[in-house]
């Protein structure tokens, strides 16, 4: 069984009882480098029976159009039952993160964004089942 998964600026692994992503700070929000992410992740969950996921790392540079929000938090729904927290070094709030929220939801998945590392642990595990 695979333990991790290691790209040119992501890494995806298995930690005992969640998927953890851990994002460059060179990782591009491209339309075909969240394809391979997702793809990833389905594998991931699917290969450890957990719907849990930890994203963490860098904010992921420049601004995105609403569409491309929408877009990347429609690609959530690729895992089934997912919960998924993100943890970003030096994240703030914005109009992006809660409409990826809403979006992620209305399929099904519950998101949520944190700037502590350990509420966003805890959130997920707390929440969420296996």
């Amino acid at each position: 069984m695979r333990e991790d998964l290691m790209n040119d600026t992501f890494k995806v692994e298995f930690r005992s009882d969640h998927v953890r992503v851990q994002l460059d700070r060179e990782f591009e929000v491209s339309a075909e480098r969240r394809e391979q992410l997702w793809t990833a992740l389905r594998s991931f969950c699917d290969e450890h029976s957990t719907c849990r996921v930890l994203v963490e790392g860098f904010v992921p540079g420049g601004e995105l159009e609403p569409a491309e929000v929408i877009d990347a938090a429609k690609k959530t729904a690729t895992v089934p039952n997912l919960w998924i927290a993100f943890h970003f070094d030096g994240f703030v709030a914005s109009e992006q993160t809660e409409l990826f929220e809403v979006i992620a939801a209305s399929r099904g998945v519950r998101a949520k964004f944190f700037a502590d590392a350990e509420q966003a642990l805890k959130w997920l595990r707390t929440n969420s089942p296996k």
